[in-house]
């Protein structure tokens, strides 16, 4: 498991460098965007780990679907809001990864 530092472009932009998607899941910050390529075989999916609970009961985690192809058809971009995924323990989002291999990820933290 790793924790991904979120990218912060600003006005003169960054070039993404982009993180291995870990076997044993990753951690984000909160309120940041995900942007995920799979260049493996087949479809993955990203479980977006969402630890809270309505009346005792919790809410289902979040699921994305990363298709498998070339670029831009093999990627895809999400955000991970705070107010629904911020893990109270650490701070961080938790994203875990169907099948990790070949799948690469960078993380743009908030705009101006």
């Amino acid at each position: 498991m790793a924790t991904v530092a979120a990218l912060t472009p600003g006005l003169t932009g960054v070039t993404p460098t982009a993180s291995t998607a870990s076997g044993g899941g990753d951690r984000v910050p909160p309120g940041s965007r995900v942007h995920v390529v799979n260049g493996s075989g087949a479809p993955i999916t990203c479980t977006i780990t969402t630890p809270g609970t309505v009346q005792g009961l919790a809410i289902a985690d979040q699921t994305v679907t990363v298709p498998n192809g070339t670029f831009p058809a093999n990627c895809k971009a999400f955000d991970v809001p705070a107010s629904l995924y911020q893990d109270p323990t650490d701070g961080l989002v938790g994203l875990a990864w169907s099948l990790p291999t070949s799948v690469t990820f960078w993380v743009e933290g908030a705009t101006l």
